[in-house]
């Protein structure tokens, strides 16, 4: 009898086409979504229409995504494995701001090799910009986020670990990558090209600035 482990390779390339068919769907769903919340806005657009434009059901839909907003948001997947990515460092023994960073530093060096990328980047910023039920719930994605990689840090350093620190860091590094993101979402509608990355480490300096003049106790005023 033939082991079982021989067959693994047919297994895993199986599994392969399995997961890249599922993106591929997901991506499909996505970009119906956006292209139909940018002609007819959420409130005129059903998780029918978004289905039908993608050439598919409504139960394969809801395979996907919870809600029609939430179909916008094709790329959480790739946040959420950066989230994870993060998450494993810090535990592994990586400071919070290198385990943090490390996995955002891929997906920044990811979007700047796929330019192909930014004009879908810009359109999904305009139409979440446009709607306060998207923009709702992107916020709350980033909530999420940032309480995540808080926890792995907490549960990753000992009980002394100082919580206001721990909350400090990670705050502001997800507000590091917003503005990054704001700032070459400005240069972009101006038809000015940048590396997303070299845009973070400008932010990042600029803020590590700003931190240094933090140091210490408030001067009092009067």
């Amino acid at each position: 009898m033939e082991p079982k482990h021989e067959e693994a390779p047919e297994d895993e390339q199986r599994a392969g086409l399995r997961e890249r068919r599922r993106r591929e769907t997901q991506r499909e769903l996505s970009d119906a979504a956006l292209d139909l919340f940018e002609e007819r806005g959420v409130h005129g657009t059903t998780v029918d229409d978004i289905a039908r434009r993608a050439g598919t059901s409504q139960r394969t839909f809801f395979r996907y995504f919870p809600t029609k907003e939430a179909a916008v948001f094709a790329s959480a997947d790739d946040s959420a494995r950066v989230v994870d990515d993060a998450i494993e460092a810090v535990r592994g023994g990586a400071s919070i701001v290198e385990g943090i960073e490390r996995g955002w530093l891929r997906l920044l060096d990811h979007l700047d090799e796929h330019p192909d990328e930014h004009l879908r980047t810009l359109r999904v910023r305009r139409v979440v910009g446009s709607e306060p039920s998207l923009l709702a719930l992107a916020l709350c994605n980033e909530a999420e986020q940032v309480e995540q990689l808080m926890q792995a840090a907490v549960q990753a350093t000992d009980r002394e670990t100082d919580m206001v620190a721990v909350r400090a860091a990670v705050s502001t590094l997800a507000l590091i990558l917003r503005l990054t993101f704001d700032e070459w979402a400005r240069r972009a509608e101006l038809n000015e090209r940048a590396s997303i990355r070299r845009i973070y480490s400008e932010t990042r300096r600029g803020v590590a600035a700003i931190a240094r003049d933090l140091e210490g106790e408030p001067r009092r005023v009067g």
